[in-house]
């Protein structure tokens, strides 16, 4: 049926049981949906929209926005593009026209719109060159380009200055609620490097072609030169897998769950290999594990609050941290077997906690080492008390900061407990040798792994075990999920 035959009646009916994008999508016009609930199906009439964010204005066509979030008087607003750059500030645009389908022209005051589903154009103004990846601590993430000429960076051996051209990622931590911060460069040649910078600021051009002055204070992550034909990457461990073990299932409203890997499973010897560790590693035993698929990070604010969101749940505190790509802190056990009943029912496939021989064999990834780089605490490889990381025994980390295991997987060595499934026992010798759970009508505690930002580098090992009450919550733990494969 033609779009001109459809009655506003029937586009209504429609964007009541579709999601915005869908109907977008399938419509070919903007959905703009009102505080009141009330939506609007047709073209919104305006060349570019406008957003002064905390380091300058950023403009972006019409043509380019895929969504616009109005937050109101208490929260920012949030522009989406369809190349997944997302910016956060205030738009200043106060009134939009609605060229509806069938009505007539619709202005509409900003401050009566929820969100705008925009839908694609096959217009292409013109975009910059932009290969580098900005990401600042409000949780913006954005392609640009590093126009600043050279980063002078005063470190322990004193200042350093560096070309972007020759910088691969550059981190950085904000201190005492973002006067101050520390920063990590990561040169090409593999040189690392810790201290501030001479600058405040480091200046980018975004893709639409405006230019931002970001603070340092404001600024999470830099990665450059990610990708020389300028088109948008991310750094994710999954570039180095086979991209037919990547898993990432769609939920029933078309946003997407968490990405994993698929391992085949196999025998692992588990436990305290050295001869040092604890006796609750021991004795160390030869597991025979299933396949199953597991979270290449721990799951972040971002996702949880995604089930808080539609179901209600308790939504976790996060320390004043930030939430986004940070991992949920705050969970206990049961939140975590929560979230994961209400992952297999939006994806309509198995998930659940992994079980303590599951992390072990994924955050081993083959070695048999104390930690997955090796017998010896190395700098940089994790974020512990002793760690030498910018996190150290402060804060958790954004996901992804660190260096991936063999298998792809991040921070399974430091950053955040994880829950697993068991129910915690002294020694290995009550367990069977297929890593499955036993059913248990009463368990006091449960298990937690990998060690945290607030615990030293012995606790980081990879046969390493602590335990904890299933309803407690702290800011140290977290966790990661597993799905089951057919």
């Amino acid at each position: 049926m033609s779009l001109r035959k459809i009655s506003l009646g029937s586009l209504l009916l429609i964007s009541l049981i579709a999601p915005s994008a869908i109907l977008a999508a399938t419509t070919g016009y903007d959905v703009v949906t009102l505080s009141n609930g009330d939506i609007h199906n047709g073209t919104v009439a305006q060349p570019r929209f406008t957003l002064q964010t905390a380091y300058g204005l950023v403009s972006i066509p019409y043509a380019r926005m895929a969504r616009l979030e109005l937050g109101g008087e208490e929260r920012p607003d949030h522009i989406i593009t369809h190349f997944g750059d997302r910016f956060s500030g205030k738009l200043q645009e106060r009134e939009l026209m609605v060229l509806r389908v069938l009505d007539p022209t619709l202005p509409v005051s900003v401050e009566d719109i929820s969100e705008i589903q925009f839908a694609h154009r096959t217009l292409r103004p013109k975009i910059h060159r932009t290969p580098d990846i900005v990401i600042t601590q409000s949780g913006d993430n954005f392609s640009a380009r590093v126009i600043t000429e050279a980063l002078m960076m005063n470190g322990q051996a004193g200042l350093k200055v560096t070309n972007p051209s020759d910088l691969q990622l550059l981190d950085v931590v904000s201190l005492d609620e973002g006067e101050d911060y520390r920063a990590q460069m990561t040169t090409t040649s593999g040189e690392i490097i810790q201290g501030k910078f001479a600058l405040p600021s480091v200046k980018v051009e975004t893709r639409f072609g405006t230019q931002l002055d970001i603070p340092f204070t404001h600024l999470s992550r830099l990665a450059l030169r990610v990708n020389h034909s300028g088109k948008r990457t991310r750094f994710l461990s999954s570039l180095r897998v086979n991209p037919a073990d990547l898993i990432q299932d769609s939920m029933r409203d078309g946003s997407l769950g968490p990405q994993m890997i698929a391992l085949g499973g196999g025998s692992f010897s588990r436990g305290d290999l050295q001869g040092d560790g604890d006796g609750d590693e021991q004795p160390a035993v030869k597991i025979q594990l299933d396949p199953f698929a597991i979270g290449i990070y721990e799951v972040t604010f971002d996702e949880y609050d995604l089930f808080c969101a539609d179901t209600g749940h308790r939504n976790p505190d996060d320390q004043a941290w930030g939430r986004g790509s940070q991992p949920v802190v705050n969970v206990s056990w049961e939140d975590a077997k929560a979230y994961v009943e209400w992952l297999s029912r939006r994806t309509e496939q198995r998930y659940r906690l992994p079980t303590d021989a599951e992390w072990e064999y994924a955050a081993r990834a083959g070695t048999s080492s104390r930690f997955w780089w090796g017998n010896d605490p190395e700098p940089y490889r994790a974020n512990c008390a002793e760690c030498n990381s910018l996190w150290d025994g402060e804060k958790s980390a954004p996901v992804g900061r660190f260096p991936p295991n063999p298998l792809g997987l991040h921070d399974t060595a430091g950053n955040v407990f994880e829950w697993v499934e068991d129910c915690w026992v002294d020694n290995f010798s009550e367990r069977s040798l297929d890593g499955k759970v036993p059913h248990q009508d009463a368990c006091g505690k449960r298990v937690i792994r990998g060690g945290a930002w607030s615990f030293p580098v012995k606790e980081v090992r990879s046969a390493n075990r602590w335990r904890d009450f299933p309803s407690r919550t702290s800011d140290d733990t977290g966790f990661r999920v597993v799905r089951e494969l057919d």
